[in-house]
């Protein structure tokens, strides 16, 4: 089964579970597009076993193609790494379990919610509630109710069927994890049914939040926590990105990080690249390299570059501007490698300008005074 085309250790070992409008959302994984299904209570058998995952496993066993599954498909076809070629480093190589004939997950991505303190351009209310107002002012014909953070109404885990096999642990959002307490108890849950000494975990973060103490406590049971740090630029670029973030503070909560972690962790800095930040990505790695490159026990930072979606994905640039960026990049390999993958076209790029302008209009900010030379490119 495993040498077959579309095999992926998430669709048998993993299970995502979304919280949304006071239902819940299941898919194999955080980067699958759609949902399997959706439910008002959670039912482990009934997801599990149902005619759902049933399909997608067809699919696999039939060499036929996943529509969900298109960004690992994109990725890999890039040259670069996709959460299923992550998946299968990390169950065969990590774990060194390669079972697929379950009866309950090894794998969770648990999904926080909303409640989030910034409002990133690439985000929206969807992921962040602190997008709420200026998508009102945006859109103001539309309704809110359903990005309202509601933490009475948010998903809670403590299905002993469903944390009985659990060896990996996604944190994810839209929101900031360490705004709630669900996926601290959501750790006391594992700890109860299982213990938590051969789990990983893996929390995406703004890095404007510390760990406290009880958490780092937890963290500290776990076989090994990732910590993926979302930066995408630096200095006030950085914060015009990751809205609502100061750049210093940033800086001082990584230190922190990095002086009072357990010792059981690796750092990842998440970096979405987009038409947004391209250009000033050798700013970001010269950054990296001089200031954050390790962990205190010396072992690597992972500086990690996602392509974004939705609006501000680079669909196209002219081939003027790649020689220019080619030129830009001649010692940076790794960003050679993003500008091959964009498609090249002497389109125009009025989808991009026409959305920033309006946020800048809403924010009081200007992208072409805080990026003219990009600007002027585009």
């Amino acid at each position: 089964m495993k040498d077959k085309k579309y095999f992926c250790y998430e669709i048998y070992k993993n299970l995502a579970i979304w919280s949304y409008n006071g239902r819940l959302g299941y898919n194999p994984c955080s980067f699958f597009k759609g949902y399997i299904k959706t439910s008002d209570a959670f039912d482990l058998d009934n997801i599990w076993n149902g005619s759902e995952r049933a399909e997608l496993k067809r699919c696999v066993e039939t060499d036929t193609l996943i529509p969900g599954c298109s960004a690992c498909y994109e990725a890999e076809e890039k040259g670069l790494e996709s959460r299923r070629t992550a998946s299968r480093d990390l169950y065969e190589n990590y774990h060194n379990d390669t079972d697929i004939d379950l009866n309950a997950p090894q794998g969770l991505d648990y999904s926080v919610g909303n409640l989030c303190n910034l409002k990133c351009i690439i985000c929206g209310p969807h992921n962040s509630t602190a997008w709420v107002s200026d998508y009102q002012k945006l859109y103001p014909l539309k309704t809110i109710n359903q990005f309202k953070y509601d933490k009475f109404n948010q998903l809670e885990i403590f299905d002993t069927k469903l944390l009985k096999n659990i060896k990996t642990l996604h944190i994810h959002g839209g929101g900031e994890p360490l705004m709630s307490n669900n996926h601290i108890n959501l750790l006391k849950e594992i700890k109860k049914v299982k213990g938590l000494g051969d789990v990983r975990v893996f929390y995406n973060t703004n890095g404007t939040q510390r760990a406290t103490q009880e958490l780092l406590n937890l963290w500290g049971e776990c076989r090994l926590i990732e910590l993926y740090f979302s930066i995408d630029d630096v200095g006030k670029r950085f914060e015009y990105q990751r809205t609502g973030a100061n750049w210093e503070s940033i800086i001082s909560n990584l230190m922190w990080y990095q002086k009072n972690m357990p010792h059981n962790h690796m750092f990842n800095i998440n970096c979405t690249w987009s038409y947004l930040n391209l250009y000033y990505l050798p700013e970001l790695l010269d950054w990296q390299q001089a200031n954050f490159l390790t962990n205190r026990y010396g072992d690597p930072v992972n500086l990690i570059f996602q392509r974004a979606t939705g609006d501000f994905n680079i669909l196209h640039l002219s081939e003027y501007v790649k020689n220019i960026l080619f030129e830009r990049f001649t010692n940076y390999p790794q960003l050679t490698d993003l500008v091959k993958s964009i498609k090249t076209s002497d389109k125009n790029y009025q989808f991009f300008w026409s959305k920033i302008e309006k946020i800048d209009q809403v924010r009081q900010t200007n992208y072409k005074t805080l990026c003219p030379e990009w600007s002027q490119l585009l």
